[in-house]
């Protein structure tokens, strides 16, 4: 793009986030930390904005391209038909995508099995005796909710469960709407997967106040194995991956791409499940 010998280089990362979820969320706060240990010390910064959709977060990267802000982009959240990966070819900024699927797309990727998480926590629970597990996903329209879908669907089939799908936005407050939906439906789950630690939360909360004890009468599984997940009450069974793992392999890529690396996938170690305090046999099973 430009000479960076005499200056720091500087990576760019956009969170489009719906208006009720400030801030950034405990998952991308621990990415960002692995990203930034991997920085340390290499002159190399990373820059967060914040924007209302995909629109808002393509309209930032054309100005950074613009006024040569950045040295590389970090693209997270792919959905379905995104019009960002054309983008990111027009702008000819080197970009690294977090979370995958696998792509035939000129960009370099660090992948997650996202449908091993769900196939995972669906298992768990199965075991455990479960037979009716609802999951809260994130906005359907990203590809990583679409692969956990039809992981969780498919595993329920499986295992001779009845799944059942509600749709959130990562925010606390949509992880008390549908976590009330489904505790006073005609058919109450006893476990329920959510798709991050926010809505889990949310999800205690609402339990709590409907009486509905955690876990003796509902297990909770959470994606992430966050700070927040660990100091919940009770102590949040996870889909845990090692985000700050995840964030350092991010970090690399982008130090990569910098230095003019070809395309390249990266893997990160598959998902698995840690059971805490907030998931346990079903009773009577």
């Amino acid at each position: 793009m430009h000479d960076v010998t005499s200056r720091e280089r500087i990576a760019g990362l956009v969170l489009a986030r719906p208006r009720n979820l400030l801030g950034m969320e405990p998952f991308m706060a621990d990415v960002v930390q692995g990203i930034e240990e991997v920085f340390a010390d290499r002159r190399v910064s990373l820059l967060i904005e914040f924007a209302a959709d995909t629109a808002g977060e393509i309209e930032i990267w054309r100005r950074w391209a613009t006024h040569r802000h950045v040295d590389a982009i970090i693209m997270v959240d792919l959905r379905a038909e995104d019009p960002r990966l054309a983008e990111l070819v027009q702008l000819g900024v080197p970009a690294v995508l977090l979370g995958g699927p696998r792509l035939q797309a000129p960009i370099t990727n660090v992948l997650v099995d996202n449908a091993e998480g769900a196939r995972a926590a669906v298992r768990t629970l199965a075991d455990l005796g479960h037979r009716v597990i609802a999951r809260v996903s994130g906005p359907r329209d990203m590809l990583h909710c679409q692969a956990r879908d039809a992981a969780f669907l498919a595993t329920c089939a499986e295992q001779g469960v009845a799944g059942r799908l509600v749709e959130g936005d990562y925010s606390e407050d949509a992880g008390r709407d549908v976590t009330r939906e489904l505790l006073t439906g005609s058919e109450v789950p006893t476990a329920v997967v959510y798709d991050n630690d926010l809505m889990a939360i949310g999800g205690l909360a609402v339990a709590k106040e409907l009486d509905v004890a955690v876990p003796e009468q509902l297990s909770v599984i959470a994606w992430d194995d966050t700070a927040v997940a660990r100091l919940a009450n009770p102590p949040l069974s996870v889909v845990t991956v090692d985000v700050h793992g995840l964030g350092t392999v991010v970090g690399e890529a982008l130090l990569e791409v910098m230095d003019g690396a070809g395309v390249t996938t990266y893997q990160v170690p598959k998902p698995t499940i840690r059971l805490a305090g907030s998931t346990a046999r079903r009773a009577g099973s």
